[in-house]
Parts: structure tokens; sequence; C-alpha cells
């Protein structure tokens, strides 16, 4: 309990944000979002007669009993503030089974403090239910690994986190799959059992999704289908639109050309012509996509470069951040492979994980957003590097 009231000054800081930026309308995407929750109070997700899939179903699900009781949707921001407290004292806590108070409390306040995560705070955007629920699987994964006395229940706890993250970030179902065929394939080759209870985690986290894909599956009749976003979003990624760099910008400029030819489909239809149409440009022209899967990976990493756009020095704000996170990881490279015996296995696993997020976002359009789920785990393995791996002296003479 003591430790926790340290980062009261965080849970004070983030409603304030929330109290002070907040205004009386739905930006970005948060109008969807509202959609869904109040589309599940009427007993529905998809309306009928209509497939909408674009998102998954675990922030409305969050947002539901705001929907049911009519409250005012300020009240469903201000959770913001507490799942962004809870990621936390759990980051917090995961990092004190490593390595000093002193350092966990550092590094966690480093977290906490990280401001291009509080730009969207007062939104209601899945961001911080997804860092949450990240922090929170982090924890109850590396109890599994820490001599924990049930090691079967922090299994449990840990898939609850890690498929409710697929819930919210549709994407990380492909995550997780990709996470656990490694695993199979290592448990098979090594028959570790570290391996087994790690394929154990990704295989519940699987199955907690499956109520959700046998409701896409009775809508779509598609096996493992998680929404219908990833068509545009690839297919942006294939463009050569005058100007363009493969993100929403071009979506937003060029509409009714993209969507030529394509009047009465539906949504999952639209999805597949989407997706048909981007391997073809992605066939023709590889220098194409090349360069808009570079300038994507800039965006993912410091929301930088769109098109059409005008340089701005509010840039700055996640560039200057995420610049540290992402020259600290590769510094951080040789010394894991040289203290690599150090390395638990657990940490690997993360990585392991954030590498597979990182190549799989890259590959559709993406924005700063979307790499910040994964930053707990880069801050996690910085952390340990600097405490466990190396030590910096000052030399006098």
């Amino acid at each position: 309990m003591k430790e926790r009231l340290r980062f009261l000054p965080l849970l004070g800081l983030y409603i304030s944000i929330i109290l002070i930026a907040s205004v009386d309308r739905f930006e970005s995407d948060e109008a969807r979002y509202v959609q869904f929750a109040n589309n599940l109070s009427h007993g529905f997700y998809s309306p009928e007669g209509k497939i909408s899939l674009w998102s998954g179903p675990g922030y409305p699900i969050v947002l539901l009993p705001f929907a049911l009781l009519k409250l005012p949707w300020l009240t469903a921001k201000l959770l913001n503030a507490v799942f962004l407290f809870l990621a936390i004292i759990y980051f917090y806590y995961t990092l004190r089974l490593y390595m000093s108070e002193r350092s966990a409390l550092l590094f966690s306040y480093v977290l906490g403090l990280y401001f291009p995560l509080l730009r969207y705070i007062h939104r209601l955007l899945t961001e911080q239910l997804a860092i949450f629920l990240i922090c929170g699987f982090l924890f109850h994964f590396c109890r599994i690994y820490r001599g924990d006395k049930r090691p079967g229940l922090q299994i449990l706890i840990a898939s609850i986190f890690l498929g409710y993250l697929a819930l919210t970030k549709i994407f990380f179902g492909y995550v997780i799959l990709s996470s656990l065929v490694i695993y199979i394939f290592l448990y098979l080759w090594k028959k570790r059992e570290a391996f087994k209870r790690t394929v154990l985690v990704y295989l519940f986290a699987l199955l907690l999704c499956t109520p959700y894909l046998f409701y896409t599956y009775n809508l779509t009749g598609k096996v493992f289908y998680w929404g219908t976003s990833g068509g545009i979003n690839l297919y942006l990624m294939t463009t050569d639109f005058e100007g363009g760099l493969g993100d929403w910008s071009v979506f937003k400029r060029h509409k009714k050309e993209i969507f030529k030819g394509m009047e009465g489909l539906t949504a999952v239809q639209i999805d597949e012509e989407l997706k048909r149409r981007a391997i073809i440009n992605i066939i023709n022209k590889p220098a194409v996509y090349l360069r808009n899967w570079l300038a994507n990976i800039g965006r993912y990493l410091f929301n930088y470069p769109f098109s059409y756009d005008i340089q701005k020095t509010s840039t700055y704000f996640y560039i200057v951040p995420n610049m540290f996170i992402v020259v600290l990881s590769v510094l951080c490279i040789y010394p894991t492979y040289v203290g690599r015996s150090k390395i638990p296995y657990e940490l690997y696993t993360f990585i392991v994980f954030a590498l597979i997020s990182f190549g799989g976002n890259s590959l559709l359009f993406a924005l700063n957003r979307y790499f910040w789920p994964i930053v707990p785990i880069f801050l996690f393995w910085i952390a340990f590097t600097l405490t466990r791996i190396l030590r910096i002296e000052i030399q006098q003479r």
C-alpha cells in the first residue's frame, strides 16, 4: 500500500488533464466506440442487416455500463486515469521482481510521465486500457517464472489480460497467434517446461477470444476473422497518389477513387477487395510499398511523416520521447547479447512479442499511438539492461 501512494501524484495529474482538456463533443474515433457501446446496450454489436466490425468489442464492453446508465461520458473518460494509474502500479511491481525499489520507482515514473500517452488521455480511445492490459500481462506472466506457488493461477490471469488486449486492439490477435506458433515449435523442439507454460498462456488467451470469433464467423462465414479494417489499412500502404505516403490523409483526399467500382458491396466484401488490390499493387510496384513502409515506420515510432502535411513543431512532442526509447533500445542490443545468460526467460518472451508487434504494425498504416502498448516492454528491457547488466562508473584521476 505504501508503494502505491507514491504514484498518487500521477493519478492527480491524469485526472487534471482529463478535466481540463475534455470537450463536449466526440473527437477522432470516439464516436465509433460509443456507437458500439450503444449497440451492446440494445443487445447487438454489429447492426442487423449490416456488418460493422471495424473495432473489437473490448473497449465498447468497458463503456457499456456508461451507455446503459446514460452517465455523462466525462465519467468514462475519468476511467482512463484509473487504467493508466493501475498500469503504472503493475509496471512497478513487475520491475520490483528484478531490481531495487529505487530503480523500479524511477522507471515507473518514466512510463507514467511518457507524455505522448497523455496526449489522448481525455478521449474515449483504447490506449489507456491497452497499456493497463499489457502491464497486467507482464506482471502475471513474470510471476509464472518467479517461483509463484500457484503458477496455474498466474497462467490463467496472464491469459485473461492478453486475451482482452486482443479484443481491445484486434491486431494483437494475430500477434498472439504468431507467438503461439513460435512457442509450440520451440516446445516440440526443446521440450522445456518454460515453453510449455508460454504456449498455455497464448492458447488460453486465444480461447478467451473464441466467442467473438464465433460471432464474426456467423456474420461473415470467415474463420479467424477479427475485423473489417485490415483491408483499407493495407491498401493505403500500396497507393501511389502524388504526394501520398500511404497514410489516412490519402484516404481522406482520394476516397472516391479508392472505392470506385465497389458500390453495393458489403463491408466484408470491400475489405476482401481492398486486400486483393493491395497484393496486386505490391507485386506490380514493390518500390512504392517500400517507400510507404519506410514512411510508416516513421509514423509508428515518431508520428511523422504524413501526406500533404506541413511541418509542425508539435512533431517534437512525439519525436523527443520516442527517440530516447528507440536509441536506448538499439544500444541495449549488444549488452543483451554479451550478458544473455543474465536475461530471464520471460524478458526474452516479451521482446519476441514486441518485435512481432512492431513488424506486423509496420506493414499496415500505423500511427504512433499504435506503438504505445509495447512501450512498457521496451522500458522493461532498458531498465533491466541498465540495472542488471551494465555498470556505469565515473573514473577519477
